[in-house]
């Protein structure tokens, strides 16, 4: 999957926005987690990771030295995080023992996950296929306050109404990708 330049830009700007956020964590090793919704391919997910990697280093000096934080996201499981580099992302290796899943996710879930095992993380990059339901929106809002929101970027695969209404309320971001999801 390729990123359109529109999409870039966009992303970058999100970026730059998260990794300026006022009292976001500054010393040390950076930090960040990429969150995949294990609904997508695993021909999407890798494309899409690497090309993401290869955004992000190309972007700032920062993510040259980097604790990547891959979650994989099943609908009806438990979320598994495991520490991935970041050149591994941009080989596509880390996707070695990836399986697709199919059913309904819901974002309370993974919120209430990022909140207590990835609060850390300076940037917190969502991949989704979209269709993603929320079934109590209070406890969604609860878990990404105080910090969450601000360090979190959706990146959704076509339009994903819900989400975009949801994260646009509180002013969080949310990127639909055009190219993703188009398997030839």
């Amino acid at each position: 999957m390729r990123l359109s330049l529109e999409e870039r830009r966009g992303l970058r700007q999100q970026v730059e926005r998260v990794l300026h956020v006022p009292g976001n964590y500054t010393g040390g090793i950076l930090e960040m987690a990429l969150v995949v919704d294990c609904r997508l391919s695993e021909t999407e997910v890798k494309e899409t990771a690497a090309e993401l990697a290869k955004l992000l280093k190309q972007q700032s000096p920062v993510f040259r030295n980097v604790r990547l934080n891959l979650v994989e996201w099943r609908p009806d499981e438990k979320l598994k995080s495991r520490v991935t580099p970041m050149s591994m992302l941009m080989l596509g290796s880390f996707a070695e023992d990836y399986r697709r899943s199919t059913g309904d996710l819901s974002a309370d879930d993974l919120f209430s996950y990022l909140k207590l095992f990835q609060a850390r993380s300076k940037l917190i990059l969502v991949l989704s296929a979209g269709d993603v339901k929320i079934r109590r929106e209070a406890l969604c809002r609860d878990a990404c306050r105080p910090f969450l929101g601000r360090k979190l970027i959706w990146l959704a695969q076509g339009e994903e109404p819900v989400m975009n209404g949801f994260l646009r309320a509180e002013r969080w971001c949310c990127l639909e990708l055009k190219g993703c999801g188009k398997e030839s």
